[in-house]
C-alpha cells in the first residue's frame, strides 16, 4: 500500500509559483533554431516521455497546445456527440463552452452562487430536471 503523504511530498507537480531553472532561453532558442516552435518537436516529445516516466503508471501522456484543445479531446474521449447537452458553469472562460459547440453539442449554462462563485447546486438540479 502506498503511503500517500510520503508519496505526495516526494512527487509533486506545482500548480502555481512558476519555477525557472535558468535553461528557458536555451530551449526557446533551440526551438527557433530547429523550426520546432509549435505544436510538436523533440522538446514536446521529451516532455511527454519524462512525464510518463514521472507518473510511472503505464499511462500515455499527450501534450496539447491549449486548455481548449484538452477540453475538446476530453469531450471526444467521453463520447460527446451532436445534440448532447453539456452542463457548463456561467462563471468561466469561453474555453469551457467552445469545444462543446465544436462537436455540435449544446452547452447548458448554470449560474454560480454569489457567496462561493461555484456552480449553484439548486440551479444544477433544475438544469438536470429541465426537459
Amino acid at each position: 500500500m502506498i503511503n500517500i503523504v510520503k508519496y505526495m511530498t516526494q512527487k509533486r507537480i506545482f500548480l502555481c509559483l512558476a519555477h525557472m531553472s535558468g535553461q528557458e532561453m536555451k530551449f526557446i532558442q533551440e526551438a527557433f533554431d530547429t523550426n520546432w516552435v509549435v505544436p510538436l518537436g523533440p522538446n514536446v516529445n521529451g516532455f511527454e516521455k519524462d512525464l510518463e516516466s514521472f507518473m510511472g503508471q503505464q499511462k500515455r501522456i499527450v501534450a496539447l497546445s491549449s486548455g481548449t484543445a484538452a477540453v475538446h479531446l476530453a469531450l471526444i474521449a467521453c463520447g460527446v456527440k451532436a445534440g448532447d447537452e453539456i452542463i457548463v458553469q456561467t462563471f468561466t472562460f469561453c474555453a469551457s463552452s467552445h469545444p462543446i459547440t465544436y462537436l455540435g453539442a449544446k452547452p447548458v449554462f448554470v449560474d454560480s452562487e454569489s457567496d462561493t462563485w461555484n456552480m449553484s447546486p439548486e440551479l444544477l438540479e433544475e438544469a438536470i430536471k429541465d426537459p
